[in-house]
């Protein structure tokens, strides 16, 4: 399973809207209901990396594609268990 795939999977899941309005451009502040939500959706990605994510880290990411970016900017052994995240 592509990386893209399983980010927009993830998004999709935690936040509880459908998979096609998961688009790279989409910010996540559109998509979720509420900030509870985005701590979810943070604490989800902290999981599939299997690292904390700081808040200079976080403060960087606004949009779905900022998520692949960050991820893509991870040592290739945390990108790789990413990528092995089931669905």
């Amino acid at each position: 399973m592509e990386l893209t795939d399983v980010v927009i999977g993830i998004v999709s899941k935690t936040l509880d809207v459908p998979r096609a309005e998961v688009t790279a451009e989409k910010k996540l502040v559109d998509l979720a209901k509420d900030s509870i939500a985005l701590f979810e959706l943070l604490v989800a990605f902290e999981q599939m990396t299997g690292r904390r994510v700081t808040y200079d880290e976080i403060a960087r990411v606004e949009t779905v594609g900022d998520i692949l970016s960050y991820i893509h900017s991870l040592p290739a052994a945390d990108t790789t268990a990413a990528a092995r995240v089931p669905q």
